[in-house]
Order: C-alpha cells, then structure tokens, then sequence
C-alpha cells in the first residue's frame, strides 16, 4: 500500500508554474479593473472591458470570480488596501525624519500629485463608499491612513493640535487633486496649494496665541512664486 503524500511538500514545479500564472492572471483582472474605473467609474466595469485592458480571454472572469460585481468589489478592496500600505510605509518613514514647514508642504503636494489613474480611481471609491455602506469600511481605512501621515507630519513641525488638524490637511490634498482633474494638463496647482498649506498652518498658530512663532514662519518662508 503506497504512503499518503504529504501536504506539507512542495508541490512540484508544474503545479507551481500554474498557480504563479493563474495569480498572475487574477492580479491582471484586478489592476485592469481599477484602470477600467479611472476611465470610465464602476458603472464602466463590464467583462469586455476589463478582460480587453487585462490583455486576457472574455471567460477569465468567471474562472475566478462568480460576478461582474465580485470583481470590482474586490478591485476596490485590493486597491485601498495598497494605499493604505503605501500611506503606513510613509507615516513610518517620517516617523524617523526631522521635518520642516517647507518639507511638510512639498510632502502635501506630492500626495496631491499622485498619477490620474489612481486619484480617479481614490475618488470613486468614495463615490460607492457613499453609494454602498458595504464599502465605507476599507475606504475609512485608507482615508485614515491618509490622516495618520498628516498628523505625523503636522506632529513633527509643531502644530497645536496636529490629530485635530490632519483632516483639513487630508481634505486639502484630495481637493486639490480632485481640481487637478480638470486642468488640461492634469497638473496640481502646486503654487497654490502650498499657499493654502501655509495660510492653513499660520492660522492655527494664529488662533493657539503661538503669534510671534506665525509671524517668524511667515517671514522665514517666502511666498511661492506667482503671489
């Protein structure tokens, strides 16, 4: 009577080879479905469209998903949690960096000048975040982790009360990245957000009684260009 195999040995190559393409296969469905959202929101998410940007045959969805809906669901799910991610990595990098006003404002605006592709894709996932509570959760993560980089960063310039003020920060990125959409070169006004950073900030130093800490600032860091 020959031995069980045992679960615990690697599989063999070709079962590897296998499960590496059909990963790769999903993971090709998943980033193709959240550029099929950018261009055209969820509404746009349809087997044609998404197995025609993923480079792959109509019937693949249904190899690893039962619905349309499943697949954009867990698109929206995969691409906040990367966010996420990428947002911690961030918040632990400047948890260990000594930062400026100058540093935290240019830091701001290159949140806000994140690729089309992904502020699209952020923006509508609030969109179903407010349309379909099942997806408020994930999406409150990744806005959270957006707030935890502000208020690391607002920590370690010396704002008064830097957890109470991250969410105008945050707010102040995506609203700027939210107009960026509608320049005709896709570009934030860098100029003008910083300005509204510094304006932001001196009026918590104002409002903290810290006056002659706003006024130094203010003469320590010129006014960007074009004011």
């Amino acid at each position: 009577m020959s031995a069980e195999p045992d679960p615990k040995q690697a599989a063999p190559p070709r079962a590897r080879r296998h499960r590496a393409s059909s990963t790769a296969r999903r993971d090709a469905l998943l980033a193709a479905t959240v550029e099929v959202v950018a261009e055209r929101g969820m509404a746009g998410v349809t087997h044609r469209a998404v197995t025609e940007q993923a480079g792959v045959p109509l019937a693949t969805i249904s190899y690893f998903f039962e619905s349309i809906d499943e697949l954009a669901a867990e698109a929206l799910r995969v691409f906040t949690a990367e966010r996420v991610r990428v947002m911690s990595s961030l918040n632990t990098v400047l948890a260990t960096q000594q930062l400026d006003f100058a540093g935290m404002a240019a830091l701001f605006a290159g949140a806000a000048a994140a690729n089309r592709t992904q502020s699209m894709a952020i923006f509508e996932a609030y969109l179903q975040a407010g349309r379909h509570p099942e997806h408020r959760a994930m999406v409150a993560d990744a806005l959270a982790a957006l707030r935890q980089v502000a208020t690391t960063a607002l920590t370690a310039v010396g704002a008064t009360d830097p957890e109470g003020a991250a969410e105008s920060y945050a707010a102040l990125v995506d609203g700027y990245a939210m107009h960026a959409l509608t320049r005709e070169n896709l570009e934030v006004d860098r100029v003008g957000l910083q300005r509204a950073i510094r304006a932001l900030f001196l009026g918590e130093l104002v409002e903290a009684g810290r006056i002659e800490e706003a006024a130094q600032l203010s003469g320590a860091y010129p006014k960007p260009q074009g004011e």
